[in-house]
């Protein structure tokens, strides 16, 4: 399946749009759209990906993610069962720079909102504090007609913009070779490993998807993203990896393999490689984040 360009409608007498989704399970596929997107996740779990992070998501999370940045959320498989009576409930909020006139953003006091709103491309979890007043917001938001909507929307823009709870989940790299790349042999691949980067891929597999030979693919994907194939196929695992030893549930060689390397010597070369530090180090620098 092809990248898809969701189309958000707004009602005429709005300017962006809100809304609360109830539903069994989270049926949105591998997609972007120009507006930006605050999704609150009051009830829900499964695996995030947004770019070249690939994360989970649970019940409480908040994440901001910018125009065009390509983005999935997948509930676990318990909630595509027959019969199953899981539920996802997520409060949404889609809005593009226009919502706000031309060229609002460019004012002077909006050069904070501006600065995030510019980042943002990387997609954000919004986490601590910050999440908590944006809750609250959110709730006025969604019962708010006229002038107040624009009012609130600001008033979270600006928790955003002045708050030291985020964090930043695709890498910079990715979005910008996302951005300068119209090519949607690039988004099948960024798609295909998304999907089974878990899984041994072979350089082989991956040219197929594109539908080139080998060294051509090889050519092809260094010119666009800078960096080989192998490169960004552990860059994207070792990013995964992280965020499970930061959850601390799995052993290293489990983490290994559940990432899609094929043995826990290789994992460890290749995450200090990246890192700088063995997964052993990372997670006992961690260890006061760690729920036990």
């Amino acid at each position: 399946m092809s990248l898809v360009l969701e189309e958000i409608s707004v009602k005429n007498e709005h300017s962006f749009r809100t809304k609360i989704d109830v539903l069994p399970h989270i049926k949105v596929p591998w997609h972007h759209h120009p507006e930006y997107e605050l999704i609150f996740i009051e009830k829900s779990k499964g695996t995030l990906i947004v770019g070249d992070c690939i994360d989970k998501f649970k019940d409480g999370d908040m994440v901001f993610i910018g125009p065009n940045t390509p983005h999935v959320m997948k509930n676990e498989n318990l909630y595509y069962q027959n019969n199953s009576e899981m539920q996802a409930i997520a409060w949404v909020v889609h809005f593009k720079k226009e919502s706000f006139g031309k060229e609002f953003f460019l004012l002077p006091e909006m050069s904070r909102i501006r600065k995030f709103l510019k980042k943002s491309f990387q997609g954000v979890r919004v986490n601590g504090s910050t999440k908590f007043k944006i809750i609250q917001q959110l709730k006025t938001l969604h019962t708010s007609d006229f002038a107040q909507r624009i009012i609130i929307l600001l008033q979270i823009l600006q928790i955003l913009a002045l708050s030291d709870d985020l964090e930043y989940l695709a890498s910079e790299n990715f979005v910008e070779s996302f951005k300068q790349s119209s090519n949607q042999k690039l988004y099948k691949i960024y798609e295909y490993v998304s999907k089974n980067f878990q899984q041994k891929i072979e350089l082989e597999e991956a040219a197929k998807v594109a539908n080139m030979s080998k060294s051509a693919f090889c050519r092809f994907f260094k010119s666009k993203t800078k960096k080989t194939f192998s490169e960004f196929l552990n860059e994207m695992r070792i990013n995964y990896s992280k965020k499970l030893l930061l959850e601390g549930k799995l052993t290293i060689a489990q983490i290994a393999y559940e990432c899609g390397f094929n043995s826990p010597s290789y994992f460890n070369k290749q995450f200090k490689a990246f890192t700088g530090n063995s997964p052993l180090q990372e997670r006992e620098k961690n260890s006061d984040l760690i729920s036990i």
